[in-house]
């Protein structure tokens, strides 16, 4: 399906995703999603925006992917079958063809029928490898990744990608396995200057990945590559290259020695001779030679001692709190996991109730509020905590976690117990730039599932 919005800059954007049955929430999630992101992008980053959504050999019944890949660039791009990577559906076990993310990439950046002077932006969900899918990590994947950093490159198409929560009977075997997936994911899109989005426990704000998606599209590839290097470098653990590397002026002293100890022994020979001429018990030498250097001769002065520099202050460490007081959120937003909530006073204590209905098509799992700060210190470690309690004893028992960045920094808490309050505490590590905290909801249905949050806190340790 293609939409088109038209204003300033041309933008081109392919959404592409993984049509294994796991991916069928993030496909209806992200179609109810785009009018909404569309609007919200045209106020804040507008562009003369164009978005055809394909599957990767399938479709999604309901929702914006009614076609393939392999279909739009044979007919509406005119691309010869034979020379497109993907794969057949059914001729990888485990309905790998329809997870060969990597190959989707590497055959639009080079099939697709680009606009003239388009911005060329491909964004890729999976929730397995780039490969045929699977979760554990091999060389084959690692170099399908490869391959379509290349291609990308080669074809200026900047690539996006989000990597979601893996089916239930799917689990990632190991943590490591889970972090090295996480790792393709991030690296496809760094190289290629492209967004990452790490959802590997839940679902995202689809209306706010998409906004943000858009928005980076109109920047050109380049300067997204350079801008997002030193976090493509540190993902790969590599060191500064010799290009980046300060050269100064000592970069050839060893070719300069030889013109460096001539210059060292002309200077030697000037001062033998000025101490000889001049140098204290040779007056009668210095009257000779017309020495003038003692008529000049000044008493020597300790110079006094510099002011000592004043201290440079220290901040205090950083210290939030948000208690809702006045209803207000001090710059948390609301995420999809909150069709019902209301503000409300107990004790004189300010409260956010999350009281869940059992509606058609309605699910309460997912983002409750989330924020994105830019004033963490890199490297330094935060504290992230809220307070949560139960409203109710009806059926379904509420369960909560705490995330940074798409991961949970705390384990699933259960609030068993009606009243009673819990603390959730969990600590991380500031990333460069955002960081984006979530307090994230585990159960979708409405048959209770009743609770109430106060006293969110983010505090450097």
């Amino acid at each position: 399906m293609n939409t088109q919005v038209q204003s300033g800059k041309k933008v081109d954007l392919v959404i592409v995703i993984d049509t294994s049955g796991s991916m069928a929430d993030e496909a209806k999630a992200l179609s109810a999603a785009l009018d909404k992101a569309v609007e919200e992008a045209r106020k804040s980053c507008p562009s003369d925006l164009r978005v055809e959504f394909l599957g990767i050999e399938g479709t999604f019944t309901g929702t914006k992917f009614e076609k393939t890949v392999h279909n739009y660039l044979t007919t509406t791009a005119g691309a010869d079958g034979n020379t497109l990577k993907g794969r057949k559906r059914d001729s990888v076990a485990n309905a790998g063809a329809q997870e060969d993310v990597a190959r989707a990439v590497e055959d639009i950046s080079t099939h697709f029928d680009w606009r003239a002077g388009a911005e060329k932006n491909v964004f890729v969900l999976g929730d397995e490898s780039l490969e045929g899918g699977e979760m554990i990590l091999d060389a084959a994947r690692i170099k399908a990744c490869n391959d379509a950093i290349a291609t990308a490159l080669s074809n200026g198409a900047k690539v996006h990608t989000y990597l979601g929560t893996p089916h239930a009977t799917t689990p990632y075997p190991t943590p490591e396995d889970e972090e090295a997936n996480i790792k393709e994911y991030k690296r496809l899109a760094l190289r290629t200057g492209g967004e990452h989005y790490i959802y590997t426990k839940g679902i995202a704000d689809f209306t706010q990945v998409l906004k943000d998606t858009i928005c980076a599209s109109k920047i050109p590839q380049q300067e997204s590559i350079e801008d997002k290097k030193d976090e493509a470098d540190n993902l790969e653990g590599k060191a500064p290259s010799e290009g980046d590397k300060p050269t100064g002026n000592g970069s050839n002293l060893c070719e300069q020695l030889p013109e460096i100890v001539k210059a060292v022994n002309t200077l030697a020979d000037v001062l033998k001779g000025l101490v000889e001429a001049c140098g204290p018990g040779n007056a009668g030498n210095a009257e000779k030679s017309g020495c003038k250097c003692h008529e000049h001769a000044a008493p020597v002065e300790t110079p006094p001692s510099p002011p000592a520099p004043e201290p440079t202050p220290v901040p205090p460490p950083f210290s939030e709190s948000t208690d809702f007081t006045g209803n207000q959120l001090n710059n948390w937003q609301f995420g999809p996991a909150t069709p019902e909530h209301e503000f409300y006073t107990e004790d004189g204590k300010s409260l956010i109730r999350f009281p869940t209905t059992n509606v058609k098509g309605r699910t309460h799992n997912g983002v409750l509020l989330y924020k994105k700060y830019t004033e963490l210190q890199p490297g330094k470690r935060y504290r992230f905590s809220i307070r949560a309690r139960r409203d109710n004893d009806y059926k379904v028992i509420p369960e909560l976690s705490l995330r940074v960045a798409g991961s949970d920094i705390t384990p699933l808490t259960t609030l068993k117990n009606k009243g009673e309050w819990l603390t959730l505490t969990g600590e991380f590590t500031a990333a460069q730039g955002e960081n984006l905290l979530e307090i994230f909801s585990h159960k979708a249905s409405g048959d209770g599932n009743d609770f109430s949050i106060t006293d969110i806190k983010v505090e450097e340790i």
